[in-house]
C-alpha cells in the first residue's frame, strides 16, 4: 500500500474525488513525519551542548539533498553542502563547539557529500567549521547584528530534497568514456560493504577544470528528468525524515525531537539540483503554490501567488496561538525553556540578505517589522531587528491566572481592562526561559542561549518570571497587543497576504518545542539524577475570507 493511499482516501471523502489531484500535490505538513523538506527547529553548541542530527531516506531510489545550517538571529547561512543518499540510507552528524566559540559540523558517516568531508580524513572523521561570510565584513548582506563567530553556535537546519536519482543499468562506469549516464549517481553513492562506491566521482562532476565536470557545464546542473541517455535525476518524491538530539554530557541530559516534515514542496516531476556552493534551493524555491491545512477538521485548500511559493509553505506552518506547558518548581530543581523558530521570516523582513523586500519597503505580512541596518551621514548606526510584539497568557495547573478577582461582586461600570504585557521576539530562532524568581543568568541553563548586551539586547533570550511554579502558557501570534507600536497599522492582528482564491490566515509560520529538566539529589548516596523531556508545541489556526475579522 502506498504511503499516501490512506490520506488520499480520507481527503477524497472530504473534498470529492475530482479535487484529489490538486490536494494530493499541495504543500502540507505531513503528520506522519515524511517529506521533501525537513525543518530542524534548533541546534545548540552552547553551554556544553552538542546537537546530533540524522536524516533518513525511506525511498527505494537515491536522493540529492541540500543540507543547510542557519544561524539563529537573522537566518544567515553558516554552512551548505550537497548530500547524495543511496536508497534506504541514513546520514548522521553532530554540531559541537569550536575552540574559538563558534560551532562546527562533525561526521563519521561515509554517505556521499560534496565536498566529501570524510574522504581525506585519516581517522574517518570529517569536520567543517561554520562560516560567518553571510553576516560579516563589507559585503552587501552585512546586517548590523553581532559579528562574532559565536553567532554560529546556535540556529536551525533546513534539509531540502533537490531531486531523485534516475534508474540505471548497474555494472561499472568509466566517467572519462561514459560521462554522466543513467543511474551513475545512484551507482556511485550506493554502499558496498558499508562504504559508497565512488563519492570522489561525484566531487569530480562539480570540480572546475576536471574533464568530467559535466554538472558545472550543464545549464541545470545535471537535472535531466526522464530515461534518456543524459538522464541523471527525476523530480523530488519525498520520503525523508529527520531527528535531532541536544546532548549535554556534563549535565547528563538529552532532549530529542522530530524534524517538521513538509510534503508537496515540489510539484510532481520537478526539483532543483544545484551546485554545492550555492545557497539555493531555499524555502522560496518550491514549484508548488498550493497549500492544504486542516483547521478544526475542515480542509483549507488554497492557491497562492506562484511567483512567491514560500506563501504556500507559510500557510501550512502558520499558527494563531502556540500552547505548551512549563515547570519551574524549585523543590525539584525544575526548569523550562521553549524554542520558537520562524523559518520563513527572512523572506518577509530582510532587505539586505535573501529577503523579498528592498531597503525602505515595509515587511511582507504577516510580519510587521523589517530587519535593516544603515549608517546615516556616514556616522550613525541605525539597527532595526524585525521584532514582533506579542503577549502571553498563563495558568497554573488549577486554572488560576495572575490577576483573577476572587473578591465580592463590584458595582458597574467596571474599571478599564489593563493592556496585556507586551514582549518581543526579535530573532529567527528564539529561546524563551521560564523562571520562578528574578534571576537573569548570562545564558539559559538548558540550551545555553546568551543574554546579549546593548545594542543587541533584544536578540538575546526572552525571560518570563511567572507567579506559578507549574502550568501552561499561550502565546498570541495572531493578535497584536494594543500597546504595540504597530497595533493601529495592522488593525491589531497579524494576517497573511491574500491567497489568489481570497483567503487569509492569522498568526505566524512557526516550528519549535519546549524542554523541561528536573534534578534529583536524593536518588541515592553519591548519585545525582537528571531527567528531561521534550514537548512539541500545540497550536490553533484561523483562516478567514480576505478582509474578514479574526475569529473569536
Amino acid at each position: 500500500m502506498k504511503r499516501n493511499t490512506l490520506t488520499t482516501a480520507v481527503l477524497a471523502g472530504l473534498t470529492g474525488i475530482a479535487g484529489m489531484a490538486s490536494v494530493a500535490n499541495a504543500v502540507n505538513v505531513n503528520p506522519d513525519g515524511l517529506g521533501q523538506v525537513l525543518l530542524f527547529p534548533y541546534y545548540s553548541a552552547r553551554g556544553g551542548n552538542d546537537t546530533l542530527i540524522s536524516i533518513v531516506n525511506t525511498a527505494e531510489r537515491g536522493k540529492a539533498v541540500k543540507v543547510r545550517f542557519i544561524e539563529a538571529l537573522n537566518s544567515r547561512e553558516v554552512l551548505d553542502f550537497n548530500l547524495y543518499m543511496s536508497p534506504f540510507d541514513v546520514w548522521t552528524a553532530s554540531i559541537t563547539a569550536t575552540d574559538g566559540g563558534g560551532a562546527k559540523m562533525v561526521t563519521r558517516d561515509t554517505s556521499c557529500t560534496v565536498p566529501y568531508f570524510v574522504g581525506d580524513s585519516e581517522d574517518g572523521v570529517g569536520e567543517q567549521e561554520f562560516l560567518d561570510f553571510e553576516y560579516t565584513g563589507a559585503r552587501t548582506n552585512f546586517d548590523g547584528g553581532p559579528q562574532g563567530i559565536e553567532r554560529t553556535a546556535s540556529g536551525y537546519i533546513e534539509v531540502i530534497e533537490m531531486a531523485e536519482m534516475a534508474v540505471g543499468e548497474g555494472g561499472s562506469y568509466d566517467p572519462n568514456e561514459d560521462g554522466i549516464t543513467p543511474g551513475i549517481v545512484e551507482w556511485a553513492s550506493k554502499h558496498v560493504n558499508g562504504v559508497p562506491r565512488a563519492c570522489s566521482l561525484l566531487e569530480r562532476f562539480w570540480t572546475q577544470n576536471d574533464p568530467v565536470a559535466l554538472w558545472l557545464q550543464s545549464a541545470n546542473f545535471g537535472f535531466t528528468s526522464g530515461t534518456g541517455e543524459e538522464a541523471t535525476f527525476n523530480g523530488a518524491t519525498g520520503g525523508l525524515y529527520g531527528s535531532g538530539s541536544i546532548i549535554n554530557v556534563a549535565d547528563g541530559t538529552m532532549f530529542s525531537y522530530n524534524a517538521t516534515a513538509i510534503d508537496g514542496f515540489w510539484a510532481a516531476g520537478t526539483g532543483s539540483h544545484t551546485n554545492p556552493g550555492s545557497v539555493l534551493p531555499g524555502l522560496n524555491s518550491g514549484t508548488n503554490a498550493e497549500s492544504f491545512v486542516f483547521d478544526n477538521g475542515a480542509l483549507e485548500n488554497n492557491q497562492w501567488d506562484s511567483t512567491t511559493p514560500v506563501l504556500a509553505l507559510n500557510a501550512a506552518l502558520t499558527l494563531d496561538q502556540v500552547l505548551n506547558e512549563y515547570v519551574t518548581d524549585a523543590d525539584i530543581n525544575a526548569r523550562t525553556e521553549w524554542v520558537m523558530t520562524f523559518p520563513t521570516r527572512r523572506f518577509h523582513v530582510d532587505a539586505l540578505g535573501k529577503g523579498l523586500i528592498d531597503p525602505g519597503d515595509d515587511a511582507i505580512p504577516p510580519f510587521t517589522r523589517t530587519w535593516f541596518y544603515t549608517v546615516d551621514d556616514g556616522a550613525v548606526d541605525r539597527r532595526f531587528f524585525a521584532c514582533e510584539d506579542m503577549s502571553i497568557s498563563f495558568w497554573d495547573r488549577e486554572e488560576q491566572t495572575e490577576g483573577i478577582d476572587v473578591g465580592p461582586p463590584i458595582v458597574s461600570p467596571p474599571p478599564p481592562e489593563q493592556a496585556p504585557d507586551l514582549f518581543q521576539l526579535c530573532a529567527e530562532a528564539n529561546v524563551i526561559r521560564f523562571a520562578s524568581d528574578d534571576s537573569l543568568p548570562d545564558a539559559t541553563e538548558i540550551l545555553g542561549e546568551p543574554l546579549r548586551e546593548s545594542p543587541f539586547r533584544s536578540l538575546g533570550y526572552t525571560n518570563f518570571e511567572l507567579p506559578f511554579d507549574s502550568g501552561w502558557a499561550r502565546f498570541e501570534l495572531g493578535a497584536i497587543p494594543s500597546n504595540s507600536g504597530v497595533f493601529e497599522d495592522n488593525d491589531g492582528v497579524r494576517r497573511s497576504v491574500s491567497s489568489t482564491d481570497g483567503r487569509q490566515v492569522f498568526g505566524l509560520p512557526v516550528v519549535g518545542f519546549g524542554v523541561t529538566t528536573y534534578t534529583n539529589g536524593d536518588a541515592g548516596a553519591g548519585v545525582l539524577a537528571n531527567y528531561g523531556g521534550t514537548y512539541q508545541h500545540r497550536g490553533t489556526r484561523a483562516f478567514v475570507d480576505s478582509g474578514a475579522d479574526r475569529p473569536e
